[in-house]
């Protein structure tokens, strides 16, 4: 019986394995947005999650690209980035910021990279990655201004 694509995307756990990463690659290619839910979402996020020292060689980009047409992932991602910052979905926090989205489900997503710059959950690299997003907004929202 062919694995689900949730148990796909749960099973990679090794981004220098070249036959996973084409394996990832591919299972993302399969994954229809317009009827993307919860679990799938989920599964795609966990993959930062699990890695988040990584980005797969590139892949774990078509994995972020994928989320971002997904519709309603944004309230997952919050939880993703407040529950495990790591840079692919601490980016992803500052593309919304970038679009003009300051808020999901009533968090404030600039408190979002806040958050996850003085975690002590999250990598140095990760801490900095966050400080850079908010200074980075803080220069977008001055200028605006």
């Amino acid at each position: 019986m062919p694995l689900s694509l949730v148990d796909r995307l749960g099973s990679f756990a090794n981004p220098h394995d070249e036959a996973q990463l084409r394996e990832l690659d591919e299972t993302v290619g399969l994954v229809q947005v317009d009827a993307c839910g919860e679990a799938e979402i989920r599964a795609m996020l966990s993959v930062f999650e699990r890695l988040p020292d990584e980005d797969g060689y590139g892949v774990f980009w078509s994995i972020l690209h994928c989320l971002e047409k997904c519709p309603g992932y944004e309230p997952l991602l919050v939880e993703s980035a407040l529950r495990a910052p790591v840079e692919f979905n601490l980016s992803m926090v500052n593309r919304l910021l970038n679009s003009g989205i300051t808020e999901v489900s009533g968090q404030s997503l600039l408190g979002v990279l806040q958050s996850a710059a003085a975690s002590s959950e999250a990598s140095g690299s990760t801490k900095e990655f966050a400080r850079n997003f908010i200074e980075h907004q803080r220069g977008r929202n001055h200028a605006e201004t």
